[in-house]
């Protein structure tokens, strides 16, 4: 695969997390839901990579990360929620390099 055609893929996944984190607010999307609800849109991608994604855009200030453990059960998962930031990209009214938007 060229490197456009990457770059280009990893821009359009990106979109697709935001939206997919909008729909999951206000609790927020674990990275496993993320990995899952990508596949309909044709995305086969590795949990570490649905990670390394969230945590792009949480350094884009796009979304916030959190963990949740439940000592009880041994279980922690990590959590993605939209910011305000997040939803003025989806909504159109701000415009960050590195996401595209499906009809973009």
């Amino acid at each position: 695969m060229s490197k456009l055609i990457e770059v280009s893929t990893m821009q359009i996944i990106r979109g697709f997390v935001l939206t997919i984190c909008n729909q999951a607010n206000p609790q927020g999307a674990s990275v496993e839901l993320i990995q899952a609800a990508l596949k309909p849109y044709g995305h086969s991608i590795e949990l570490d990579d649905v990670l390394s994604i969230c945590k792009y855009l949480e350094g884009k200030g796009l979304v916030e990360m959190e963990t949740v453990s439940n000592t009880v059960l041994k279980i922690s998962r990590n959590i993605t929620h939209l910011t305000p930031k997040g939803v003025d990209v989806l909504e159109g009214t701000e415009v960050v390099s590195g996401i595209q938007l499906a009809g973009d």
